[in-house]
């Protein structure tokens, strides 16, 4: 290996491994650890992951080889499969694993207690996007950053006393990770869960809208390394050995030149790279680029090899018989294997970049053609890597000790409504509310009304942070109403009931349990079914009762006012704050179904609804009193998942 310079600290390289193949190229081609699931509770749950006996067997050769294995236990988990997520962590431990990546902030302290020597890193689907949110997670290993920060975001949070981790190379996702449920209500397949149907990847208004490049930060791994973030990661646990290998390999040589002096980009690899995978690169949000989609077409299209004119192309790189090609015509796509290459008339088995050539098929003028596949990009690595062998770590049996969760009753009744106007607000008081919540940063928020509340957004920087503390202080609300965990250190400043938006995901009692050390209270994830929420045993928590479901919420901006699937459904768009989110086709609506939750011990509920709040704020103070028929009510609205449990 290179001489690493005193001065900076080797950050980690952490490649994805969906199987046995994966892991064996991941490890031969320089990744220090590798993250993986089980067959439980992992964010790719249509990986082809692993059994725990396979996960013995992987630890045991990562080990031998010198490489650190972390499991993937990073999904949302309801009451009744909290001891089937501590079961399967403490089989995973006993046999060896270096540590887990987990997405519920309430489970940190629990496992930091009760699996010692075990390294506990928080998923980038726990929306950690500011250094007030981090420093809710002192005793975590790592916190692994959302791809919107930009770097003097990161460097903040990492000033902080932070360990971070940051993706380096792979797929964006379109929303804010940890801050969607589009998957969910239009699929019933939950992206939280592992579960995600990837809608993000289809056609909205004739085109693929939502659909991002790929992730590739080697470029910049010099401002990377020199920033202090300690973890660089792959994403890529749904794709081939071959991607794994070329990844590894490319960030691999990167890293180690940089270290030893003499930053190189590794150009053999990043060539084969834009053949492997490549839905055009982006340097991302942590550059400052905002211009992220590929709206052609979601796929990989390889590398470019040149567009047809008179039946030839000129090659912008090298072809060779056996190579796979990517042929876009008039908006459609097909493939083609190079049998032969016909260089000014004569037949020949390879051509250099510059090479006017006919590749043996028929082309229209404008034709584009791609390398997809070439025999030459091979799996095992060019270079030897030389580690020491990691012992297996000597693990006692474990017995997990839980919280004792004691049943909590709810408050008096309440209903809390959201309001996008001022005037909306005050129609909504008058309608039966008994609290409103509206924006902190709207320029016409009034000072010291005693039934109005603050909203402060679901994704918020430092700086937004530091500036909405202010208004708070000077505005006085009623109450707090925060989609950011980035306001609980915080919290103890303000005398006022504080709820927490649905975006938290608030999932199970632990979750509850945690937060009451705050004195806040969570508005219920609304992926939850009727029966999960009424089988939980701490009824201190609001119920999301009726209105628009926020499906994304993304940093890249949307400057359509709906998207329109294939299928004709509408899906409204508007601004919050610096952000864009996209809401539900259908509001979401409980009607008399609140009386079974109510019989359950809930009394606290919530409304938001852009518009026409009031009026809904009326009926639902109606219908805490009594039924109303609400068959013809519930025309044009969805019940989501009250009845329809996500996977």
């Amino acid at each position: 290996m290179p001489e690493i310079s005193a001065s900076l600290s080797k950050p980690e390289l952490l490649s994805p491994v969906g199987d046995r193949e994966c892991l064996r190229a991941a490890v031969g081609n320089g990744a220090d650890a590798v993250y993986l699931g089980t067959r439980e509770f992992n964010a790719r749950i249509f990986a082809r992951n692993f059994s725990l006996e396979e996960l013995g067997q992987a630890i045991r050769y990562a080990h031998s080889r010198g490489v650190r294995v972390y499991l993937t236990l990073n999904t949302l988990v309801k009451n009744h499969e909290i001891k089937s997520f501590f079961r399967v962590l403490t089989q995973a431990y006993e046999i060896g694993i270096d540590g887990v990546i987990i997405q519920h902030v309430s489970f940190l302290g629990i496992i930091k207690k009760n699996f010692p020597g075990l390294s506990v890193f928080m998923s980038t689907q726990a929306a950690i996007g500011n250094a007030s949110a981090a420093s809710l997670l002192k005793s975590a290993d790592r916190i692994i950053l959302p791809r919107e920060l930009p770097l003097d975001e990161i460097k903040r949070i990492i000033q902080s006393g932070a360990k971070v981790e940051v993706f380096v190379h792979g797929a964006l996702c379109f929303s804010y990770s940890g801050l969607c449920l589009f998957s969910s209500f239009v699929s019933e397949r939950s992206g939280n869960r592992g579960c995600c149907a990837q809608l993000c990847r289809q056609r909205y208004n004739g085109c693929y809208l939502l659909s991002t490049r790929e992730l590739c930060l080697v470029r910049q791994i010099p401002e990377l390394i020199k920033a202090g973030i300690t973890g660089f990661k792959i994403e890529g646990r749904m794709r081939s050995p071959l991607y794994v290998a070329v990844a590894t390999r490319l960030y691999r040589k990167a890293i180690d030149s940089f270290l030893a002096g003499n930053f190189t980009l590794p150009r053999k690899e990043m060539a084969e790279m834009e053949v492997v995978f490549n839905r055009e690169f982006t340097e991302g949000f942590i550059c400052g680029e905002t211009d992220l989609i590929a709206p052609e077409k979601p796929m990989n299209r390889g590398a470019f090899l040149g567009t047809a004119e008179g039946g030839e192309v000129v090659l912008q790189r090298s072809l060779a018989i056996g190579d796979g090609v990517g042929i876009w015509r008039d908006g459609e796509v097909s493939g083609a294997v190079i049998k032969r290459i016909f260089l000014a008339g004569r037949q020949v088995e390879s051509a250099s970049a510059g090479a006017r050539v006919n590749p043996g098929f028929d082309m229209e003028n404008g034709t584009r053609i791609y390398l997809t596949s070439s025999p030459g990009i091979k799996i095992a690595p060019d270079f030897v890597i030389k580690r020491q062998p990691i012992s297996q770590p000597e693990r006692r049996k474990i017995n997990v000790t839980l919280p004792a969760i004691a049943p909590a009753k709810a408050p008096s009744s309440k209903l809390l409504v959201k309001a996008y106007s001022l005037k909306e607000a005050k129609e909504s008081l008058d309608a039966g509310a008994d609290l409103v919540f509206y924006n902190v940063f709207s320029p016409d928020f009034p000072a010291g009304e005693p039934w109005l509340g603050a909203y402060l957004p679901r994704i918020i920087n430092d700086g937004e942070l530091t500036r909405a503390i202010e208004l708070l202080r000077e505005k006085r609300p009623a109450a707090i109403l925060t989609g950011n965990l980035g306001f609980l250190p915080q919290r103890a400043e303000f005398r006022v009931p504080v709820y927490l938006d649905y975006s938290l995901n608030a999932f199970n009692d632990l979750d509850l349990h945690y937060l009451r050390r705050y004195e806040a209270t969570p508005i219920l994830s609304p992926e939850l079914s009727l029966k999960e929420m009424s089988e939980m045993q701490n009824k201190n928590a609001v119920v999301f009762c009726h209105g628009d479901i926020v499906l994304v919420n993304t940093m890249i901006e949307l400057k359509d006012k709906n998207l329109i699937d294939e299928k004709g459904n509408v899906f409204p768009v508007r601004r919050e704050n610096s952000y864009w989110q996209i809401l539900n086709s259908r509001p979401f609506g409980m009607f008399n179904d609140i009386h079974k939750l109510i019989d359950a011990g809930f009394s606290q509920f919530f409304i938001d609804r852009e518009s026409q709040g009031a009026r809904f704020a009326a009926l639902y103070r109606r219908l805490l009193k009594e039924n109303v028929p609400d068959r013809r009510l519930r025309k044009g609205h969805t019940a989501g998942h009250l009845y329809r449990p996500v996977r």
